[in-house]
């Protein structure tokens, strides 16, 4: 950290990584906080950054993913949902591209009605002519994403993808934006450390696109070269090289469109099979036991499965047909030719394959619905378990421990592999759709879970003791009573199951 006249800069050595310790700690060595140094270059450059493309599929799925986390799988679903309510144009394209033959004015015009998109709607009609930044993506049967214009309410995620349509539709059409970036090195006893800054001189396009742009400004005070700086702090950051970053939903829908593999309208499903069959798991995909184990058995006795290039060749046959440049009768003879071969081959091997696809199946359940040490006998193990009333969690020493724990009706539950801090038993996951997942003790006495405000517990000494009834809102026959789950106390109609009225315990 460096003090100059008008703030502090932190700086980093121009060398960035040192890959030999020795070297950096020769350079902590000879310097200290309380020395000085000086400016010895500041670099200033301007440059331009031009209006986004317009959205084709890939592009949309990667853009919500990335700023409201809507998979792809969902984000496909809800522009197809827009389409259906002519909001937006047909969005299975591989088009970055707005033809000449959309009227730009009449949809804008149309838009300027929405209260959300009415002044920058009047900014792009009045800049004169307009001329979207197309991108080389091409479709010939359909062209970019783009709204039409019209208007009906729209609500939640459906109404976040509209958005975001829309302004990428304005942004196209918006001036380049202006951003500097200055770079300050500094010099002190001989070593180099360089601090980088960037800022937006003028907005352009960015106006429109708003929150959707996600840069951010590293502004960096006002520094002259030859200026003094005093040493405020040197530490030394130790970190592991790591390993390249695990593709998300998004990433790999990308990764998918660049080497040719499924189509516009299949890759997000393909990624949401391989979730829903358990190949792969989280929202930084990483392939689970089951996954490696699948391509390892397939590898080993019918590799043609999985060549990559035998699907790519399909794929660009199938945009030839398209094209008129092939025949649909050669494309689908070739594949019968081919699946004829590999369906041969694997037919021998089946009974091989069938084996060891049971084998890594058979361990991925006994995972997925391992809970934990049972904290009753010390000695079975927790396994989630469905039975006559549903799932539940019981010890495998069962008869000789009948230690059991209830589990939530809905939602997806799933070991978290962590012990609860309160009362050491183990903890699950709940997923429910559209809301975040939930760490949970399974100990329903647990004391996380215990109620402290006074007023509150003695209302419910008094439900539960019977010297305070109260009839259920609901059905109007049965009375609450005081129950316990796995999220803790909560009111209940007695007339259970008949009735499923619950109230908060407040």
């Amino acid at each position: 950290m460096g003090s100059l006249e008008h703030g502090q800069i932190e700086f980093m050595h121009q060398e960035d990584k040192f890959f030999d310790k020795a070297k950096a700690e020769k350079v902590m060595s000879k310097i200290r906080a309380g020395d000085n140094g000086r400016v010895a270059d500041v670099a200033k450059n301007e440059f331009s950054q031009l209006a986004p493309v317009p959205f084709d599929l890939t592009t949309l799925q990667t853009e919500a993913y990335r700023t409201h986390r809507i998979s792809p799988k969902e984000t496909l679903s809800i522009a197809q949902e827009l389409y259906v309510s002519g909001l937006i144009s047909y969005p299975r394209t591989s088009s970055q591209q707005y033809p000449e033959s959309i009227d730009y004015r009449k949809i804008l015009t149309d838009l300027s009605k929405q209260d959300f998109y009415r002044d920058l709607c009047k900014k792009l009609l009045g800049q004169g002519s307009l001329k979207p930044n197309n991108g080389k993506k091409t479709d010939p049967a359909h062209p970019a994403i783009y709204p039409t214009g019209q208007v009906t309410h729209i609500s939640g995620s459906n109404a976040k993808i509209y958005d975001l349509i829309v302004r990428r539709f304005m942004a196209t059409f918006g001036d380049p934006a202006l951003r500097e970036t200055i770079n300050v090195k500094i010099d002190v006893k001989g070593e180099i450390f360089v601090a980088k800054g960037t800022r937006t001189v003028k907005n352009g396009w960015h106006v429109y696109y708003a929150q959707y742009v996600g840069l951010k400004d590293v502004e960096l005070p006002k520094v002259s070269a030859g200026e003094t700086v005093e040493v405020k702090e040197i530490s030394m950051l130790e970190d592991q090289t790591k390993p390249p970053r695990r593709y998300t939903p998004s990433s790999i829908i990308r990764e998918l469109e660049k080497r040719n593999l499924g189509t516009k309208s299949t890759r997000a499903q393909i990624v949401d099979t391989l979730v829903q069959r358990g190949y792969v798991s989280g929202q930084a995909l990483e392939a689970t036991d089951l996954g490696i184990k699948t391509v390892e058995i397939l590898e080993k006795y019918v590799p043609k499965i999985l060549d990559e290039e035998l699907t790519r060749h399909f794929e660009i046959e199938m945009d030839e047909i398209q094209d008129k440049k092939k025949k649909g009768e050669e494309v689908l003879e070739e594949a019968k030719e081919i699946l004829t071969k590999i369906l041969t081959e694997f037919k021998k091997k089946e009974k091989h394959v069938g084996e060891g696809l049971h084998g890594a199946n058979r361990e991925k359940q006994i995972k997925e619905n391992t809970v934990g040490k049972c904290p009753v006998c010390s000695e079975g193990t927790l396994m989630m378990k469905r039975g006559k009333f549903g799932r539940f969690i019981a010890c495998d020493k069962y008869p000789d421990c009948k230690t059991t724990f209830k589990l939530p009706s809905n939602g997806l539950v799933k070991n978290s592999d962590k012990i609860c801090e309160h009362c050491q038993h183990p903890m699950i996951m709940i997923i429910k759709k559209r809301k975040r997942p939930q760490e949970i003790c399974i100990n329903l006495d647990c004391p996380s879970k215990k109620v402290s405000d006074e007023a509150v517990l003695k209302q419910m000494a008094e439900v539960e003791s019977g010297e305070v009834e109260h009839k259920c809102p609901r059905c109007e026959e049965g009375k609450l009573v005081l129950r316990k789950s796995v999220y803790g106390q909560f009111y209940g109609c007695s007339t259970f199951p008949k009735c499923r009225y619950i109230k908060k315990v407040q």
